[in-house]
């Protein structure tokens, strides 16, 4: 399973969230799930399962990665990212 973060410049926030998303994962033992940062404007060259990120970038999502799209207020609040990130991985491990 892939993992992508994306902010505005795949450097700032994004990092963030992926270091907080490792850190969950790691205390979930879903090591083996790769998880990544991108710009909002190379997403469409960075094929993911999950993305994750603001609601002020989300609306200049391509369409098809909206479904899979996980907006975050805070990506610094583990405990909220833990609470989107756990159902959408189980909605992808149930398909």
């Amino acid at each position: 399973m892939k993992i992508i973060a994306v902010c505005g410049l795949g450097v700032g926030s994004s990092v963030i969230a992926k270091m907080n998303i490792e850190s969950i994962l790691s205390e979930e033992g879903k090591d083996e799930v790769d998880v990544d940062t991108v710009d909002l404007g190379s997403i469409r060259s960075a094929p993911a399962d999950i993305y994750v990120t603001t609601r002020e970038l989300f609306e200049d999502f391509p369409e098809e990665d909206k479904e899979k799209t996980i907006v975050l207020t805070n990506f610094v609040d583990k405990n909220d990212i833990k609470a989107h990130l756990d159902p959408k991985m189980a909605e992808l491990e149930n398909k």
